[in-house]
């Protein structure tokens, strides 16, 4: 599961993607309910529980809690994408029996002529937190940007919502599986230990993981690694040697061919590329 932070009071954590090329986010689950935004060009493709969603401007996705998804997508200056992520803590606080018994549509566009308004609204309203969170915060501020959040949650409540309860059809070990690799994927993982821990041989470990997520945990996990190592290639001065160590690799040669196998530039190119955009 991936771990996300909420404060206390705010029930919406807003991303703004920067517009640095290719990005590749793994598949991965958590409680929040995640709202996508395709604000401008067709940047790429979404899945969910290996469903396959065509992005294109002005579609508005709904991802419901525990839903494994990821993104393959190329994000421009003329190709955006904002994310909301809604604390699913927070509603389960202040909406228990909505909750409860019901869950968000998968929606792209209005399916009812009487959503038309309403979807108009949350678009309006996802571009007013977007934003909003992009300012320097006065207190005033503060208070403007979580009446927004209410305004959008109480839009997804009353018009995108339906009575009956999403449960993901992926078997629950490989939520526990991607959660293993997400918090040890620094360490020395043995994929065959880790098939044994699940009383699986290796071979069906495999052919049972790449079943429902499109890719073996071999090249899952070497995709995680260099993920979190363009990261911190992007966001920090650190060594590649010391990246490479830090991210799981046996060794530097190995990371330089898996980064460039996915990104399409060695480290250094692809610092320098971002150092520059």
């Amino acid at each position: 599961m991936e771990l996300l932070e909420f404060d206390d009071v705010d029930p919406i954590k807003c991303i703004y993607h920067r517009p640095i090329g290719s990005k590749y986010v793994m598949p991965h689950w958590h409680d929040a309910i995640e709202v996508v935004y395709v604000e401008k060009g067709d940047p790429g493709t979404m899945y969910i529980e290996g469903q396959k969603y065509d992005l294109h401007q002005g579609d508005v996705y709904i991802i419901n809690t525990r839903l494994i998804h990821s993104f393959d997508t190329v994000i421009l200056p003329n190709q955006r994408v904002v994310t909301l992520l809604v604390s699913y803590n927070w509603l389960q606080h202040c909406l228990p029996k909505t909750i409860k018994e019901k869950s968000f549509e998968l929606i792209k566009a209005p399916k009812k002529d009487n959503q038309t308004i309403a979807f108009s609204q949350l678009v309006e309203l996802i571009n007013a937190i977007k934003d909003s969170c992009s300012h320097d915060e006065s207190e005033d501020d503060r208070l403007y940007q979580l009446s927004l959040e209410i305004q959008l949650i109480r839009v997804l409540v009353n018009n995108f919502m339906v009575n009956k309860t999403v449960k993901s059809e992926v078997p629950e070990v490989i939520p526990q599986i991607i959660e293993q690799f997400q918090r040890d994927y620094q360490k020395d993982i043995q994929l065959s230990t880790v098939a044994k821990e699940y009383n699986y041989s290796y071979a069906y470990f495999s052919k049972f993981f790449k079943k429902y997520l499109g890719i073996s945990p071999k090249k899952y996990l070497t995709f995680l690694r260099v993920q979190k190592a363009a990261e911190m290639v992007e966001e920090t001065d650190d060594k590649f040697s010391k990246i490479a160590t830090d991210t799981g690799f046996p060794d530097e040669k190995s990371f330089y061919a898996a980064f460039k196998a996915r990104y399409g530039q060695t480290p250094y190119e692809h610092r320098q590329s971002h150092s520059t955009s």
